[in-house]
């Protein structure tokens, strides 16, 4: 189970945590604190979700764990290495390898196909699309969505274009993924099937996942949850199943 709090030398268990982040931006003379020296540990196959009223910095704590921005103080450590201490190249190069983003606006290709979007992470990277067909076709089975490769974007419910998201997120079989409020653009029957499909991910692949959610309901299907306000952490709990 996480702990949010300082001083811990990373195990082997642990694959992602931070240590007094923070995070400030400047407007003008003025200094907007976000983030307030938070720590925290993130383990192996553990399925966390952060809560909080909008506003409580736990998007901005999302960026800076998947090394998308750095933090104004603190250290974040993810799979033993300082983040904020790597080039920018060796940062995205870690990213690539190791972290699926899925984000609250799916950011698929308009011009691309369902297979082509998911695939894009791979064609990005140099891998020719062809070698992993067998990979392709496995997550379109995952994601229930094997009749809709060819489709466009366009054609697909909002629900349908999120499991689109998430399977390109999986295609290059990440260790970590992490999702900034997957279901906030959804309804609420479109919403469940993605919670359940991230669930299932997390049992199955034992992929770790770190979720920033507003919704009760949403962070019950993790296995942790973490309330934030104020840019800091408030609790940590185990989700009783």
């Amino acid at each position: 189970m996480n702990r949010h709090k300082g001083g811990i030398a990373m195990s082997n268990n642990i694959v992602l945590e931070t240590k007094k982040v923070t995070k400030e931006f400047s407007n003008s003379d003025v200094k907007n604190q976000i983030l307030k020296g938070i720590d925290l540990q993130v383990e192996k196959g553990e399925f966390m979700s952060v809560m909080g009223p909008s506003g409580c910095g736990k998007s901005t704590f999302l960026y800076l764990l998947g090394g998308l921005d750095k933090p104004t103080d603190g250290q974040v450590m993810l799979f033993d290495q300082d983040i904020n201490k790597l080039s920018e190249r060796k940062r995205s190069k870690l990213r690539c390898s190791k972290i699926g983003f899925v984000f609250q606006f799916y950011n698929l290709v308009q011009g691309l196909s369902v297979a082509e979007n998911i695939m894009l992470p791979l064609v990005m990277a140099g891998v020719k699309a062809e070698k992993k067909k067998k990979e392709l076709n496995d997550i379109l089975e995952v994601i229930g969505m094997t009749d809709k490769y060819k489709c466009k974007p366009s054609q697909l419910s909002g629900g349908q274009q999120q499991r689109v998201a998430i399977a390109r997120a999986l295609i290059t079989q990440p260790d970590l993924i992490l999702a900034d409020e997957p279901i906030g653009n959804l309804d609420s029957v479109s919403g469940e099937t993605v919670m359940k499909l991230l669930r299932d991910i997390n049992q199955q692949y034992k992929t770790t996942i770190v979720q920033v959610t507003h919704s009760a309901g949403s962070a019950q299907y993790g296995t942790s949850i973490i309330r934030m306000k104020d840019g800091k952490i408030l609790t940590s709990e185990k989700v009783e199943k």
